[in-house]
């Protein structure tokens, strides 16, 4: 018995360390004692590692070993997953649940990888019911409340309940950490930071996407505009670098990579850093930091940015927010105060420079081609029938469609039948894969068309500055009026719809007025960089206001 602990400690030392040569050489000492579990932990260490061949000619043995194990049809659906085969991988999963009487901790697997697969296939009411079952078969707090951002983050993809309701959701986050020990920050002794560090405050940002992503185009600013004679900023990286992470380093005063870290260390690293205002950039998003902010390693602690929605943490003590997002009842939806800026919540920076197209593509193709590049997840239902009908309204009209649901031949036959079930002629939807150099793709949009309640974020924004224009509906909550902010601090209000039905008038309006369509792909880009949205001076001085603000109130609680 001893030996075998021993040689399952190796194991799992190895795949921790990602030493994956030591795996599979502990995984073959295993073998005789245990062959079947020997056997799912090889096909793992396979699929972990990124060699999906492997996993497959591995995954013969576990089948032949024990066909019908949870955790075998686990490795089979996971492989499948990670060939896009989501369709085939649904349903293993779906057969594997329906027989029942699974473990927690397979149950959890399960329903994840489920969640998974139904949120790439576009059904969205499934992906969160199996994450939101996750969550309760967690065998921990921890995994728990993985799993419980992924059901807060795939509610954003359902219309949204009454602002309490969503309020109440996320506030349940919190009890995974009823547990944790917190630090318990005082008045007086922020006050005595604050004479320890003199007149600066410092300030930490953390996120796993301070690499190419798109939330360093929302978050560059943000970061790197703070005056140096008043603050100090600080990056926490969770996660892989790259080369804007090096160049996002160089401007900032203290960078530290926490990848892998507990979240224990984390706050103990940023409680020694000294750190007073730690603003999170990533919410309920993969890879996200909000088990260290639930430590409370800072005396002041703020969200926003890289998600859209209340964290549910009392130990958050803000949002960033703006005018449009934030208008009626937005606080009601939150567990944390709004922090509401004044003009736009974010200041955008493309990471990429491609010139704006030099004629409107209907102009060379003799038709009107809408597009949307976002996740296809977010196309629900209703947003197809929005579409359907504006390329009825729109003779000879195309729509471009460009997701990572188009880059294998499983998801896009799915995605297929889902435009041919809501009634579209095949023959004026263009479908595209994922690309690097997608910007370049908007040279072949006319319009952009936003999806909702769910609508587009780094995507819009692209779009504008490519020069096309967007036409997006306004939603009744802080997620979903992302759009309505963008075009409100552009001045094009008038492009930013409150029913499918002025949407489709505002789209096929546009579509129609040719003169007022060129104009708009030859002015958006210096209109946008003339606007709040990419006004870096002005949006760093609300930030420095806020930051201060927030910190005078705290100290004096």
């Amino acid at each position: 018995m001893k030996e075998l602990e021993r040689l399952r400690e190796a194991v799992y030392q190895a795949l921790d360390a990602r030493d994956w040569a030591a795996a599979r050489t502990a995984i073959a000492a295993l073998a005789p004692l245990v062959p079947t579990e020997a056997a799912g932990l090889l096909v793992s260490s396979w699929i972990e590692s990124g060699d999906l061949d492997a996993a497959e000619t591995a995954l013969e043995k576990l089948q032949r070993l024990a066909p019908q194990v949870p955790y075998t049809q686990f490795l089979t659906a996971r492989i499948l997953f990670g060939r896009k085969r989501y369709v085939t991988a649904r349903c293993i999963l779906e057969q594997a649940l329906g027989r029942g009487g699974i473990a927690p901790a397979y149950l959890e697997k399960l329903e994840n990888l489920l969640g998974q697969c139904c949120r790439e296939l576009g059904d969205s009411r499934a992906s969160t019911a199996a994450y939101l079952a996750a969550a309760e078969a967690a065998p921990t707090p921890s995994l728990g409340a993985l799993e419980y951002s992924s059901y807060l983050f795939n509610r954003h993809y359902l219309s949204p309940e009454a602002p309490e309701v969503e309020r109440q959701a996320a506030a349940r986050y919190e009890a995974f950490f009823r547990d944790v020990p917190q630090h318990r920050w005082d008045a007086a002794e922020m006050r005595a930071r604050q004479r320890a560090h003199g007149p600066k405050l410092r300030v930490g940002y953390i996120s796993p996407d301070f690499r190419e992503h798109v939330v360093l185009c929302f978050s560059w600013a943000l970061v790197t505009g703070l005056d140096p004679s008043q603050f100090e900023t600080v990056c926490y990286m969770t996660g892989p670098e790259d080369a804007y992470s090096r160049a996002l380093a160089r401007e900032v005063d203290g960078w530290r990579n926490l990848a892998g870290v507990s979240p224990d260390a984390a706050a103990a690293a940023i409680e020694d850093d000294e750190i007073d205002i730690l603003v999170d950039l990533s919410g309920h998003t993969r890879g996200g930091a909000l088990p260290v902010l639930a430590r409370r390693p800072a005396p002041v602690q703020l969200s926003g940015i890289g998600y859209f929605a209340s964290t549910g943490l009392s130990a958050v003590d803000g949002f960033l927010g703006d005018p449009y997002l934030d208008a009626g009842d937005a606080q009601k939806a939150f567990v944390e105060p709004l922090i509401v800026l004044p003009q736009s919540h974010f200041c955008y920076r493309p990471l990429h420079d491609v010139p704006v197209a030099a004629e409107l593509p209907c102009q060379k193709n003799g038709f009107i081609t809408f597009g949307s590049f976002n996740n296809f997840t977010k196309v629900n239902d209703d947003v197809l029938a929005c579409w359907k009908a504006l390329l009825d309204r729109v003779p000879e009209s195309r729509l471009l469609l460009k997701a990572s649901i188009f880059d294998a031949q499983e998801g896009r036959e799915a995605a297929l039948a889902r435009l041919r079930a809501a009634g579209f002629d095949l023959s004026r939807i263009i479908c595209r894969a994922t690309s690097r150099d997608y910007l370049q793709e908007y040279h072949d949009m006319d319009i952009a068309l936003d999806s909702f309640p769910y609508p587009g974020g780094g995507t819009s924004c692209d779009a504008l500055y490519m020069g096309v224009p967007l036409v997006t509906l306004r939603g009744m909550d802080h997620g979903s009026r992302f759009g309505w902010s963008l075009l409100a601090n552009l001045g094009l209000e008038e492009l930013c719809a409150d029913t499918p039905a002025t949407y489709i008038d505002c789209a096929a309006a546009l579509a129609e007025d040719k003169e007022t369509l060129e104009a708009l792909h030859r002015i958006l880009r210096p209109m946008m960089q003339r606007s709040p949205l990419m006004n870096a001076a002005s949006y760093a001085q609300g930030i420095m206001e806020a930051y201060r603000m927030v910190w005078q109130k705290k100290s004096q609680e």
